[in-house]
């Protein structure tokens, strides 16, 4: 796999390049965000399902996760959501980084992806990219109700949003309770629903692709 590691001003992250990429060639970039303990190394699997024709970058979260002294993944904030300045931090981070991987980008920009499973899906929700994002997608997440008017999605952004009937981690009512609150917002949404738990199958990944490639 064509994987570069780089190390960011704010965020590490893992980018995949298409082979052989034409530096003349319009090309998507999908910005991809694991879920709370994992990283960009973990989330990076997801690869094996996806277009090899996007370039994708899987960015890792800022805050170590410690258990028994060891250092076991990573989070975009802890659970449950009481310390608003980290969530704030990281969404800070993940625009700066954004904005740094497409400064240094020596290709052709044709559209703009953000999305993430779990935390990362949570993260994607209450972001946007100040509106600059064409795709945003959101995989067995869910929304914080307490900070529902800070969500300020551009009109023209498509949404992607997955969540499985089985998920024990986060129900499938959370991911419907997204799905009310897109569609009272008259956004265009493509929603699937899994008989999955808390996880990220090959054919969520395949609807992924469908869609990207549609916009």
């Amino acid at each position: 796999m064509n994987f570069e590691e780089k190390l960011g001003k704010k965020l590490k992250y893992l980018v995949f390049y298409p082979k052989n990429i034409d530096t003349n060639k319009e090309y998507n970039v999908v910005f991809f965000m694991h879920g709370y303990g994992d990283s960009m190394n973990g989330i990076s699997g997801v690869i094996e399902y996806l277009s090899k024709d996007n370039v994708y970058v899987f960015l890792n979260a800022p805050f170590e996760l410690i258990f028994s002294g060891i250092q076991t993944g990573y989070y975009w904030y802890q659970f449950p959501l009481e310390n608003f300045d980290e969530f704030a931090i990281s969404q800070n981070y993940i625009n700066e980084s954004i904005d740094e991987f497409l400064e240094d980008a020596n290709f052709k920009i044709k559209k703009l992806f953000l999305g993430g499973f779990s935390q990362g899906g949570i993260m994607t929700l209450h972001n946007n990219y100040r509106g600059k994002i064409n795709g945003l997608f959101i995989i067995g997440s869910r929304m914080y109700e307490e900070l529902e008017n800070e969500i300020v999605i551009n009109k023209n952004t498509k949404i992607f949003l997955s969540h499985g009937t089985n998920d024990e981690v986060l129900n499938i009512g959370e991911g419907r309770k997204i799905k009310s609150f897109i569609e009272t917002k008259n956004l265009i949404l493509d929603y699937h629903e899994f008989n999955i738990g808390h996880q990220i199958i090959p054919d969520q990944m395949f609807e992924l692709n469908k869609w990207i490639e549609q916009i």
